[in-house]
């Protein structure tokens, strides 16, 4: 019997990827795009854990294929919750469904796990649902991870998801000061919807396409910026995606008199970065 996992799955974190293994041996993945709260405004919006695309590229290199986008928009967040379960009947040649245990859907989430379950059965599908996902005492939820980032828990974060926190951009041109400096930079535009922890320099893993290198990095979020120095890369990048994995909070940032103390707080971070980055190896 084949099912698929149903959900927005912002994040991908390791509850998540319960309900994913529930589905058992080659999943499918039904998904809504934009992500609800996008478009409900339902508690304060923070943004997003995982962009479709970093959320698509997480199922690939997963050896998940089969994947289903749902749209989310006004029509779709006033449909009766009773018309549900037939479009997911539709949508492919599932025996059934796997949801998370808070699962909502419908006009005002008056639709529910219960009331999933029954609409599914009269069609003769099946519905799986999974309890809470715990680490230590702390369920994994989105909301708590964003909460985590905002606060500039990496460690936390990371604990919850399973994985180090990143961010994929494309690469554009700046104003060349890090070039200046000695310390050139690859600057990261990630987009407007991606949540970015706290503005400051990271110790950070890059990857440009060929395999993680420490790196370290200057967040800018009200620009959805993510500068990075990689030591010893002098390639061309622009125009194409990059991703960075922060690691560990260096500093806030702070106003420098001169170019040249620039330089020395620059050269300083990275020797720090690089010292953090050696106990991932």
């Amino acid at each position: 019997m084949r099912y698929a996992a149903v959900g927005a799955f912002d994040g991908m974190h390791l509850g998540h990827m319960r309900v994913i293994h529930e589905a058992g041996e080659d999943p499918g993945m039904v998904f809504f795009e934009p992500a609800p709260r996008q478009v409900t405004g339902r508690g304060v919006w923070r943004g997003r854990l995982t962009t479709a695309g970093e959320r698509y590229e997480m199922l690939r290199c997963n050896g998940i294929s089969s994947i289903i986008t749902l749209p989310f928009d006004a029509a779709t967040q006033g449909m009766p919750h009773g018309e549900f379960p037939g479009i997911l009947a539709e949508i492919g040649p599932f025996d059934g469904f796997v949801v998370g245990y808070d699962f909502r859907y419908g006009h005002r989430a008056l639709g529910t796990t219960e009331t999933l379950k029954e609409g599914l059965g009269h069609l003769g599908l099946g519905l799986r649902v999974v309890e809470p996902f715990t680490v230590g005492s702390i369920p994994v939820k989105s909301g708590r991870i964003r909460e985590l980032l905002e606060q500039g828990d990496l460690r936390g974060s990371s604990e919850l998801l399973g994985r180090l926190y990143g961010a994929t951009g494309v690469v554009s041109r700046g104003r060349g000061l890090g070039r200046k400096l000695g310390f050139p930079t690859l600057n990261l535009r990630v987009p407007g919807s991606k949540l970015l922890p706290p503005a400051g320099s990271y110790a950070v893993f890059a990857d440009m396409g060929s395999g993680p290198l420490g790196a370290v990095a200057f967040v800018v979020p009200e620009k959805h910026l993510v500068e990075v120095h990689v030591p010893g890369f002098s390639g061309d990048m622009y125009g194409t995606a990059a991703k960075v994995e922060f690691v560990s909070f260096l500093r806030k940032p702070t106003s420098f008199g001169t170019a040249e103390e620039l330089a020395k707080q620059i050269k300083n971070d990275m020797e720090i970065s690089m010292e953090v980055l050696k106990e991932w190896h």
